[in-house]
This record gives structure tokens, sequence and C-alpha cells, in this order.
């Protein structure tokens, strides 16, 4: 079962605030273990840090400008199980995950493009998870900032839908799986397996 814990971070202290994306900072750049960072993190934040807990879950947390450091912020923590069903989904070239995250920009600061009922939300920086997938880390950490003005509305936009691609792509990865273990299972017993050796 996918568990997505949330924290918007709207109006708050300018120290916490700042505080908060210096740590996501540090984890982006591996100044900090993600999960040393996330620990931080919640030290300055008032929900209740359930990412540890297992499974496959995600933990999405969005930094909004302040005084001192005008750019928005998003962090997306993965649990192992989580980046491992990620990668699954998104190196499928017949997924939606596949066009969501492997084709859309990693570079670009940009948060989305279009506008009201046509926006995409750039997912691209999420590839960065199923990179750590590959690379065998325990846990999974994603990070892009953006200096381009938005309004709190538009990022709820932005994290509604880097929500919507990941709980697609838990989905995604479940259905994949299933169909893998189905034709596995035919194969061994139609006698396409030789186990005499």
């Amino acid at each position: 079962m996918l568990e997505i814990v949330s924290s918007t971070c709207g109006i708050s202290p300018l120290s916490l605030a700042d505080k908060r994306k210096e740590i996501l900072l540090d984890i982006s750049n591996n100044d900090t273990g993600v999960i040393d960072g996330y620990k931080q993190y919640n030290q300055y934040d008032n929900q209740t840090p359930n990412f540890l807990s297992g499974g496959c879950s995600f933990d999405i947390v969005v930094e909004p400008p302040t005084e001192s450091a005008d750019y928005w912020e998003i962090g997306v923590f993965a649990s192992r199980k989580a980046i491992d069903m990620l990668r699954i989904a998104s190196h499928r070239y017949d997924s939606a995950t596949y066009n969501s995250i492997q084709g859309m920009s990693r570079r670009t600061d940009r948060m989305f493009y279009g506008s009201g009922d046509h926006l995409e939300v750039e997912c691209g920086f999420l590839s960065q998870l199923s990179s750590q997938s590959y690379a065998n880390h325990k846990y999974g950490f994603a990070h892009k900032t953006t200096s381009i003005p938005h309004s709190q509305e538009m990022m709820d936009c932005v994290y509604d839908g880097v929500m919507t691609t990941l709980f697609e792509a838990v989905e995604e990865a479940r259905l994949h799986l299933i169909k893998a273990l189905g034709v596995g299972l035919d194969r061994f017993s139609e006698g396409g397996f030789n186990l005499d050796y």
C-alpha cells in the first residue's frame, strides 16, 4: 500500500523556514544523509515523521520563498521500495510515468508549463529517485528549486501533480509486476524452464 505523507509549509517563522530550506539543500548536495536530514527537517516542522515507517512511502515537502532565500523548493523523500517501484514504472516506454518523468527536463528550474486547466508539472526531477534505485541507495531524495515567482495556488497544483505522478507510478509498477509474475508462472507450468542441472 502506497503512503504519501505531505507537508506544504505556508506562513511560519522566518528562521524555521530558512532552516528547513537549508536542510533540503544540504541533503540535495550530499552534505547530509537522507535519514539524518529528514530527522533534522522534522525538528523544524510540525508534521509526524511517517516516512521512516517502512513500506512503499513518499514524503513530499514544499517550502515557499523567504526574505533571505527567495526561491521555491520542493523535496521528495522515498523509501527503498518506493524508489524501486518508481524505477520500474518510469523505464517502461509504454507507461504514463515514463512520459511524465523521463520525458520531462531534469535541468529546468521551471516547476510547470502551461496554465489553468492545461497545466503540466515538470516532474523530470523525480528521475533522481530512479537513479538512486539503480545505485542501491537505502532511501531516496529528489529536490528542485526555482527562482521563478509562483503563487501558493500554483505551487499547490505542482504538489498535486507530483503526488499524482507518484501514485500512478506505483500503480503502474504494481500492475507490471503482477503481469510479469503471471507470465513467469505460465512459462513454468508449460515446461518453459529447464530445472534439470
